[in-house]
């Protein structure tokens, strides 16, 4: 047996090996930016002021566990996705040990009949958790879903071996309490499963017979710590947050977003964070909190709580005051349409037995577009999709099996409790694709002993024989809802699908995608050559293979452009009307660089200024695409610097400073074209006034490269400005680079994490983004010197 774990530690290093730096990332997703955030203001010794101004707070142990790696290495995640590596390797190994007293325990005194192979159960059941996609691909995502499974896990062995009755298996119970209340202090939703451990622990111990006080004493001796660990966290919390908070605010949030979901009838969180947002945004009006508290429920109501809290500045009013304001407008949208709750929770039930092939955890925006990686898109349909759906069925017709051929044994009994758990609350609030994430582990063991149940069985007739009726039927029912053969009764895009069917069904998406790779890597090519300039090689790409309609609109007309003949690339463009009509941002920004090619700077001005482009803050779609004309200077924030930087955020205005200004990220790049020479220096107008009182002054390192393809190209330091409080101007000699080139700086700073305020205020394609501010820049230019 250690030989075959030892070949299943090796394949699942060697799966997470593969997945090293190769998802598919555009930017953060899901609750990253949040979890960065706290932990980067736990990190410089702000503790969990950051929450203070969020819409809800966390429970403490993964902003911790991300504070401890950010103060000892730094703002650097390759630390942190080391060690949820290893913790995933750990989590296969806890299945395994799982597994493993799941058939030692239960099949005592001997196996029965047929299953002389239960030694193998562990290992197969490791097999699965190793090559499971998304335990080896969270590792590198800053979600808490690893470090929580191994928690979990290591409080179910615990609680496993205290059943059995190990050596220690009082320590054990002690150590299950301590490793659960951990487990809810990293995801709170766990806290209503102690009570049903509690209930569990009574019924263990007088099912095998022992004293009602043996009983009482486990179940208060879990009960003690784990609540101890809970406890200790709510009185630092109630004290930080203003009231009583037992673990976190997200369950108030959540019940607030599930209800507003059924009363409205349609999905979407706008609602709920406008609610929240005038209980919390200082910078709000009194007639604009008003108005987005208008269609609430309990401003309808004259609820007299919510008509307080309005009267109240949004700056007084605590987390935990927020936390009842959000608990009470949830019940009373619940009061308002109970029967349209229980359809929408009906309803979340069934999707959370389905794929969600977009769902953010995945990665997988733009495949229709080519984006994904072959391997990547394989992986995903074969390690994720299709090990889930078949596993499915397998899971619950091994967990039938065992539990009544066992007579319901107790670490199976417990685990079914778990799922029953989570089978009630998630649907409750809404279902996402991670929310299957802590049921999984469970579900590979009992596949693993209905896979070497079949084994056994292999040569004989009737192989599912012996499998209770009830489980087979639930396990065919989950595994119809989860792979949705039905689906082809509908035509793209077919609501129904989730593996099978037609688009967005996981088969034809993948199918999709591979499809549309060769044309994407060909696209990326002809992108790479417009960005450097390079017409000739532009044109031959195009000519060989076109590419997609909806990539060619910004192509062919920029290539135009590159060729001198800007005014036909603005033929081929929709006029200014279509643009705005259609929010086509991408098709505005070549707008604005072929007028900006042919002098026309108004105009130019006005392309890359609506509001629609500055949602999508264009900074590096335009810097891998333009290749904008010389210039000695640019203006940031002056709606004519698209193209010349990357590693910008939006643009400000700002009469105080005396200018337009823009936030470099911790690395940023300004290109000036073909201005390669001797005899210059560097000059820019910085405001150091938003720069944090309590963290020290930064200093900014400039760097240079010159030639050509230089967008990428490693940077030579060659100066620095120490930073000041203050708006001020800075010059650096430039060395000599040569005549003609382009010419590309680099400026790199220490970055910061702004308030909670900065992230609420990303919308639409930045929502969720989180910035982290180096210095805030007014312009760069090249002088003689």
């Amino acid at each position: 047996m250690r030989r075959g774990l030892m070949l299943v530690l090796v394949l699942a290093v060697l799966v997470r090996l593969a997945l090293w730096e190769q998802l598919p990332r555009q930017g953060w997703i899901s609750d990253e930016a949040e979890y960065l955030a706290a932990a980067d203001w736990l990190a410089h010794g702000r503790g969990f002021a950051w929450y203070q101004g969020w819409l809800w707070t966390r429970a403490p142990i993964y902003p911790l566990f991300l504070a401890s790696h950010i103060a000892l290495f730094g703002f650097n995640l390759t630390p942190i996705y080391l060690s949820q590596l290893v913790l995933s390797l750990i989590n296969v190994l806890l299945v395994a040990a799982l597994a493993g007293l799941v058939v030692r325990h239960e099949a005592r005194p001997t196996p029965p009949n047929g299953w002389r192979g239960l030694p193998a159960v562990p290992i197969v059941a490791a097999g699965l958790a190793a090559v499971y996609l998304p335990f080896a691909s969270y590792p590198q995502i800053i979600l808490s879903e690893t470090l929580y499974l191994t928690f979990l896990l290591s409080g179910f062995v615990a609680l496993g071996w205290h059943a059995l009755r190990g050596r220690g298996h009082w320590l054990a119970l002690l150590g299950a309490g301590g490793l659960l209340g951990m487990a809810t202090l990293t995801r709170g939703l766990t806290l209503g499963m102690l009570p049903l451990i509690v209930i569990w622990l009574v019924w263990l111990h007088r099912r095998e017979q022992r004293t009602l006080r043996t009983a009482a004493l486990a179940a208060l001796l879990f009960a003690g710590v784990s609540g101890g660990i809970i406890a200790t966290w709510s009185s630092y919390a109630s004290r930080t947050f203003g009231g009583l908070i037992l673990v976190d605010t997200t369950g108030a949030y959540n019940l607030l977003l599930g209800a507003r979901t059924a009363h409205d009838g349609t999905r979407g969180d706008t609602p709920t964070r406008n609610f929240v947002q005038a209980l919390l945004n200082p910078n709000l009006s009194q007639n604009e909190r008003q108005s987005l508290l208008s269609d609430s429920c309990g401003y309808q109501r004259n609820d007299p709580q919510l008509l307080a809290a309005l009267g109240q500045p949004a700056a007084e009013i605590t987390p935990a005051q927020r936390q009842r304001l959000m608990t009470s407008e949830g019940l009373c949208l619940l009061q308002a349409a109970p029967a349209a709750f229980i359809r929408k929770s009906s309803s979340e039930l069934v999707d959370l037995f389905q794929i969600n092939y977009t769902g953010a955890e995945r990665m997988t925006s733009g495949f229709s577009l080519g984006r994904l990686p072959v391997g990547y898109t394989l992986a995903l349909f074969l390690a994720e999709d299709t090990l889930y759906v078949v596993g499915l069925g397998l899971a619950v017709a091994g967990f039938g099996l065992w539990w009544v051929r066992q007579s319901a044994p107790p670490l199976t009994t417990l685990i079914g409790l778990w799922w029953l758990y989570n089978l009630l609350t998630a649907p409750i609030l809404f279902a996402i694709n991670r929310f299957r994430i802590p049921l999984m582990p469970f579900a590979c063991i009992y596949a693993a002993l209905l896979l070497v149940w079949l084994w056994q069985r292999a040569g004989g007739s009737f192989p599912l024989r012996g499998i209770p009726r009830p489980a087979l039927l639930t396990a065919a029912v989950l595994f119809v809802i989860a792979s949705t053969p039905y689906a082809y009764l509908q035509q793209a895009p077919a609501a129904w699908a989730s593996y099978f069917g037609p688009y967005p069904g996981s088969l034809a998406n993948t199918q999709i995608a591979l499809a549309q790779r060769s044309t994407y890597l060909h696209e990326q090519q002809i992108t790479a050559a417009l960005g450097r300039g390079d017409a000739a090689t532009a044109r031959r790409l195009i000519e060989q293979q076109p590419g997609l309609d909806l990539w060619r609109i910004a192509a062919e007309p920029l290539l135009l452009g590159l060729e001198g003949q800007p005014a036909q690339g603005l033929a081929r463009l929709p006029d200014p009307a279509e643009l705005d009509a259609t929010r086509n941002w991408r098709a505005s920004v070549v707008r604005g660089d072929l007028l900006r090619q042919t002098g026309d700077l108004a105009g130019a001005r006005a392309a890359f200024t609506p509001g629609f482009v500055d949602d999508a803050n264009p900074v590096e779609w335009a810097w891998q695409w333009l290749y904008p004309p010389p210039t000695t200077r640019v203006d940031l924030g002056g709606n004519l610097d698209l193209g010349y930087i990357s590693g910008f955020y939006l643009g400000e205005g700002d009469p105080s400073g005396g200018g337009t200004f823009r936030w470099t990220a911790a690395h940023a790049r300004v290109l000036f074209p073909q201005q390669g020479g001797a005899m210059q220096q560097v000059c820019l107008r910085y405001d150091g006034r938003g720069l944090p009182a309590d963290l020290p002054l930064p200093t900014l390192t400039l760097a240079y490269a010159a030639g050509n393809a230089v967008k990428a190209a490693p940077a030579i330091p060659f100066g620095t400005v120490p930073l000041r409080r203050t708006v001020d101007e800075a010059c650096l000699p430039l060395p000599a680079t040569p005549l003609g080139a382009d010419l590309v700086l680099e400026l790199t700073t220490p970055a910061f994490t702004p308030a909670a305020t900065d992230l609420l205020a990303q919308q639409g394609i930045q929502a969720g983004q989180l910035r982290r501010l180096g210095v805030r820049l007014d312009w760069v230019e090249l002088r003689p010197q």
